[in-house]
């Protein structure tokens, strides 16, 4: 399923349109975003795994309250999970998979300079899942996929909403810098390097909870009053 559905049903709930308790009705979703109820299916399944909706017997979805410490702890095992892949790749990876991955990087200042959100994203995901498979560890590929599915509706809406990521050239230039590291072959420099990109996008994330909250309509945070 591609990326854009989940995460188009993502933004739903982290805008405030869909709120905690609400239940996701597969039918007008589909009629919403032009796509067959099956494709929503799973891609409701997708958000279940991430934490954002809740799956309830009788297959009803509704969607959860937001959990920072959850999500600060999924931050902080996908900063090490990342950075493990990128030391790894830095000494792993083939000749023709550092071409690839000087591709990747020439695309992605493309689009920063052009600010072209969307593909920014889709960026971003090639750009670790070819981190992932540069590492060559199938077993930590693996964790590192659902690691990256739990923080994916919460990381992607800094690129998408307004006001986050305004240039998008600050993400583009710490993939950059990482993307040295590995075709350099230093591992130490490609980890801590992925590391504080991660931490990075966890102190960006919890600035936009902290204004979406401040709003009468935001989704609401366990354990806090508003």
């Amino acid at each position: 399923m591609p990326h854009t559905l989940r995460q188009k049903i993502a933004d739903l709930v982290l805008n405030g349109e869909l709120k905690p308790g609400d239940r996701l009705d597969e039918l007008s979703l589909a009629d919403r975003f032009g796509v067959s109820r099956t494709p929503i299916r799973e891609a409701i399944r997708q958000l279940g795994a991430s934490g954002l909706i809740e799956i309830r017997p009788r297959r009803s979805a509704v969607v959860r309250s937001f959990d920072r410490t959850e999500l600060s702890e999924a931050f902080e095992a996908m900063g090490e999970i990342e950075a493990l892949c990128a030391s790894l790749a830095a000494v792993r990876m083939n000749e023709a998979e550092r071409l690839k991955l000087r591709a990747i990087m020439a695309a992605s200042e493309d689009l920063s300079a052009r600010n072209d959100r969307p593909a920014a994203l889709e960026m971003d995901f090639e750009f670790h899942g070819h981190l992932h498979d540069g590492a060559r560890n199938r077993m930590l590929k693996t964790v590192a996929e659902e690691t990256r599915l739990r923080i994916t509706p919460y990381s992607a809406a800094l690129y998408m909403m307004e006001g986050y990521n305004a240039d998008l050239r600050r993400p583009h230039l710490q993939h950059a810098a990482i993307a040295d590291a590995v075709l350099a072959g230093n591992g130490d420099d490609a980890a801590r390097l992925m590391r504080e990109h991660i931490a990075q996008a966890l102190i960006s994330l919890q600035q936009f909870f902290e204004d979406t909250q401040s709003r009468s309509d935001a989704p609401k945070v366990k354990g806090e009053v508003r």
